[in-house]
This record gives C-alpha cells, sequence and structure tokens, in this order.
C-alpha cells in the first residue's frame, strides 16, 4: 500500500494509541479487582519481590539462587487463578484486551503488516471510513424484502419481484460464505432503484468485519484512478496495483461513466488481471448484458458471462416507495 512517510506516522500513532487504550484498560480493571480483591495484590507484589530479590542474589554470584523460583511462582500464579475463579473473573482478567489479538494492535506479526493494517492502509487512501459509515444502516440486517412485490413478474425471466430478491440474498450471502475458499465474482443487475446497491454494501460490511480488504468505486471514479495511472507520471504504482490487488473490488453504477476506446480497454484489463490473479470482484449496473455487449464490447460481455455469477433484481424502485412511506 502506497503511503506518504507523514499518512503512514499517523497510522502507527493510532496503533500506538490503541495499545495504550488496552493496557491502560487492563491497568484500571486490575486495580478494580485489588479493591475488590486485596489478597491477589498481595500475591503480585510478592512474586515481584521474591523475582527481583532471586534476581540480584544471582547477579551477586550466588548460581543457585534461581533455583525452585519457577515453582514457587507456579504455585502463587495458582492461587491467583483460584481467587479470581471465586470471584467470577476469567483467568485473562489482567490481560489487555487488543481490538486485534493476532498483532496486538502493533500492526505487524513477524515484521509482516498484519491483516488489520492492510485494511487500515486501504481505509486510509481510499477513504473508507466513508463507504464503513454507510454500512452501518445498508447491512444484511437492514435488508428487508418487504419492497419486493409477488405480484410483479419480471416478463424475462418470468419470476416475480420477490422471488428474484429471495434469489439474490441467497447468492451473497453464499458469495460471503464462501469467500476466502473460492473465488467468485458477481454481477448484481436490473432496473434503478432495486437493491443492487444495498446489497454490495452489504457484502463489503460482512468481509470488511472479517478483515479482508475491500475497495469501492463508483464506475466514474475507477475510470478516474485507471486514467490518472495511464497520464499522470506522479501517480502511484502501488495505488493503481492495489486496485488489482485487494481482496475485493467492488465497481457499482457501471454504465453511468462516459464510454470510450480508453475506458473499455482499462475496464477488461481490469476484470481480466483480477481473474487470472484469482480476485473477486463485484459490478453493479443499471445495464442489461446485452447493453454492456453493446456499450463496452463482445469480449468484455463474454468475460461477465463465463466468469461472473450472474444476479437480477427487478421491481418498483425502493427509493420511490421508502419517500411515500415517508422514510
Amino acid at each position: 500500500m502506497a503511503l506518504t512517510n507523514a499518512q503512514y506516522e499517523d497510522l502507527m500513532r493510532q496503533y500506538n494509541q490503541k495499545q495504550l487504550r488496552a493496557h491502560q484498560q487492563a491497568t484500571n480493571k486490575k486495580q478494580l479487582i485489588y479493591a475488590q480483591i486485596p489478597a491477589l495484590a498481595q500475591i503480585d507484589a510478592q512474586i515481584a519481590s521474591m523475582s527481583v530479590k532471586k534476581a540480584k542474589e544471582f547477579i551477586s554470584g550466588n548460581a543457585a539462587a534461581l533455583a525452585g523460583l519457577e515453582e514457587q511462582i507456579t504455585g502463587l500464579s495458582r492461587q491467583k487463578l483460584q481467587l479470581l475463579s471465586a470471584a467470577g473473573y476469567s483467568p485473562d482478567s489482567f490481560a489487555p484486551h487488543y481490538e486485534c489479538p493476532d498483532c496486538q494492535d502493533t500492526g505487524y506479526i513477524n515484521n509482516k503488516k498484519c491483516h488489520c493494517f492492510l485494511q487500515a492502509e486501504l481505509e486510509y487512501v481510499y477513504a473508507q471510513s466513508n463507504v464503513k459509515h454507510l454500512l452501518a444502516r445498508e447491512n444484511f440486517d437492514t435488508f428487508s424484502l418487504r419492497y419486493y412485490s409477488a405480484d410483479v413478474i419480471d416478463p424475462a425471466s418470468n419470476l416475480s419481484s420477490l422471488k428474484l430478491a429471495q434469489s439474490a440474498l441467497a447468492k451473497c450471502k453464499a458469495f460471503v460464505a464462501n469467500f476466502g475458499h473460492q473465488t467468485d465474482n458477481l454481477l448484481l443487475y436490473g432496473n434503478t432503484g432495486t437493491g443492487k446497491t444495498f446489497l454490495t454494501n452489504c457484502i463489503a460490511k460482512e468481509l470488511l468485519d472479517q478483515g479482508y480488504s475491500v475497495i469501492y468505486f463508483s464506475a466514474f471514479q475507477l475510470f478516474d484512478a485507471l486514467a490518472k495511472h495511464a497520464f499522470d507520471k506522479g501517480a502511484s504504482e502501488n495505488e493503481y496495483q492495489n486496485i488489482f490487488n485487494c481482496d475485493l473490488l467492488i465497481i457499482d453504477d457501471l454504465g453511468t461513466e462516459v464510454p470510450n476506446a480508453f475506458t473499455t480497454s482499462k475496464f477488461f484489463q481490469c476484470m481480466n488481471e483480477r481473474i487470472l490473479r484469482g480476485k473477486s470482484t463485484i459490478i453493479s449496473t443499471n445495464l442489461t448484458l446485452k447493453n454492456i455487449a453493446e456499450i463496452y464490447s463482445e469480449r468484455i460481455s463474454s468475460r461477465i458471462t463465463s466468469n461472473f455469477t450472474l444476479i437480477k433484481l427487478f421491481g418498483r424502485d425502493i427509493r420511490i416507495q421508502k419517500k411515500l412511506e415517508g422514510n
């Protein structure tokens, strides 16, 4: 991930603050438990005093000073656990509780960036936090099928709006469940206001919560980023490569940009490269498959039909329905 020194330092400050917060909370909890169970404080003081005394004796030349120290500490620690358990506390009550237990809020595991740090970089550069704010409202828990009617029939599939939505929801949940085990791509298409973007946001939230790297672009934003790399010599190669390397790339509202030979070429390159790298992509669009072939190319249409799970949504505009309800 391409971060400036200032950005990297800012992220590391955030991680340091996380660590300090976890340790401070652990210290506060320890003092609270000490007040409730004074014997615990006495045991800890005894362990500390004993360890210092034995270490001084060892340094002074008493080679046998450390003999039996480990056994004594183990016995005292066992007493601590018994006291904690009797008071209803867990054995790890004194341990810091980190936001990321894998790296203990350091951002690194064995000198390699932790998955949480990689996602933090993506969020920093691509303002993912704005998307995450939206995901608090648009997720599987808030997705509702009541806006899809069993009486509104899609003439192309002869299925009702409700049936198509139920199928779409099941496929999106399966996509999340299988993510990381198998590579899949989704094309959500259908008329305006039928929940395509909402469902992509549902998927994004689930995968972000699991620590996967997710980049969200409108079609216009994606092609603008690709153009900057092609024509701006100052553009970062690493930022460009993140488009191809992130775990999930979401391209929303394909067809709202102004297509041309450049965007068509870059669109194919983007899809093809991610397919070759085994990376998942989700595209949402108001275009039909026929439209995609006509606007972009048969080659792109073929890539989509061959490598994407097609999910159609149909029905009345949900945004209009919500407005009529006063929501």
